[in-house]
């Protein structure tokens, strides 16, 4: 775009200006398809076309199918790459658009999940609040991310990053800190200035921008600590709800575990005062859960997975890292892996503020399985499975995922 712009200034003298537009992506979707479908009616080794020899080698390149990637080692054909991986490359986020938000999902094939297909009656949306005809809702989001990120500053000061101590760690978290802010500025000045706003694009630009500065996982060494410090206390939690009278107590508990894990998160502006001062645990976090009825489904849910038919399959999308998981999602895994149901756990594929990645997830069962025979045992037979989500954001959008779980 600089090129053809200067080009365009230059050889008119000043007097022409190039204009470009956004579009939903159909041209490019399209070429991306053509440049990776053969014609069925020749071979590969025939040429679409008839090219000079000089031109020949060039032209072989260029038709050969994207970089392929595996995405399993069970000998499942490798996926090709979409349009954005292989055709261009994000390099910065520039200071008057933001041309790169799509660039965070970056497997090879994301696809739907099968159950959102089947019901076209009832449109999924992956976001629960459009902000883009709601004033209040914008001003209310996007102050909650300035103070959410001028607090970053304020946590890698007080030594509560692991890893963020050095200047040059320093530097640039500062540095993502002023990109971020002028970008929720302009937001607060045009609200659709990068498409429609939400939730989940305002997190995307968050995350987009620290992986702009070179900071793609801030939150490493405290996730390594908080897992430590969780799995050290699974021992206990599991003896607690293996003793629970009955097999209906011991689903509503580890239930309310999965609720009350789910508290930590660094992202929660509320909660990251008490994560980085160590005060807040699994029972002060269950004490905290209000407990609404008109959304409360837990008696249904207990009945259904301790007296209903047994589940074959149950995918569980895991979020925190730390006692989320470990002491939230595990035990719970483990319950259902009681009742004979094969469990998937599916975590983010990249990092994302403190959310467990696949790769961590995986380090994080094999741990497991050296204090507990159950998870041992389902983890070598195949039963419990860990797989990543496709995403590198914080939010999931069910229209995204990767193939494995489709």
């Amino acid at each position: 775009m600089h090129t053809l712009s200067y080009a365009i200034n230059f050889w008119s003298k000043g007097q022409m200006s190039a204009l470009f537009l956004r579009h939903e992506g159909f041209l490019g979707a399209t070429g991306a398809f053509f440049k990776t479908e053969r014609d069925a009616s020749r071979t590969p080794d025939t040429p679409a076309l008839e090219l000079a020899p000089d031109t020949a080698a060039a032209a072989a390149a260029a038709v050969e199918p994207p970089r392929r990637r595996r995405l399993s080692s069970r000998g499942r054909r490798a996926k090709a790459y979409s349009f954005t991986e292989n055709f261009s490359i994000a390099g910065a986020i520039a200071n008057e658009a933001v041309g790169a938000l799509g660039m965070l999902d970056r497997e090879p094939s994301l696809l739907p999940l099968p159950q959102l297909v089947n019901t076209p009656g009832r449109p999924y949306q992956p976001d629960t609040v459009d902000l883009s005809q709601q004033p209040q809702q914008q001003e209310y989001w996007i102050s909650a991310m300035e103070r959410n990120t001028n607090g970053l500053l304020d946590l890698a000061e007080s030594g509560a990053l692991p890893g963020c101590e050095s200047a040059d760690a320093r530097q640039r978290l500062s540095g993502f800190v002023a990109l971020y802010l002028k970008h929720l500025q302009r937001l607060r000045e045009r609200p659709l200035a990068y498409g429609a706003m939400s939730v989940r694009a305002l997190l995307g630009l968050r995350e987009q921008c620290l992986h702009e500065v070179g900071l793609e996982d801030i939150f490493a060494g405290v996730k390594r600590r908080e897992t430590d410090a969780a799995l050290a206390a699974l021992p206990a939690l599991l003896r607690q709800a293996d003793a629970q009278p009955s097999t209906e107590a011991r689903a509503r508990l580890l239930l309310h575990n999965v609720l009350a894990g789910n508290m930590f998160d660094w992202g929660s502006t509320e909660l990251r005062g008490a994560l980085a001062a160590g005060a807040l645990d699994l029972e002060r976090a269950r004490a905290k859960i209000t407990w609404r009825p008109q959304f409360d489904n837990t008696e249904q849910f207990v009945a259904r997975v301790t007296r209903g038919p047994r589940f074959g399959r149950a995918v569980v999308f895991v979020d925190n890292s730390g006692a989320d998981v470990c002491l939230g999602v595990l035990p719970f895994a483990r319950f259902l892996l009681q009742q004979g149901t094969q469990v998937v756990l599916a975590a983010n594929s990249r990092p994302a503020l403190n959310d467990v990645t696949e790769r961590e997830l995986a380090e994080i069962v094999e741990r497991t399985g050296q204090v507990d025979l159950d998870l041992r045992t389902a983890l070598e037979a195949g039963a419990l499975l860990v797989c990543g989500t496709g995403s590198s954001g914080p939010c999931l959008d069910l229209r995204k995922l990767d193939a494995r779980l489709v």
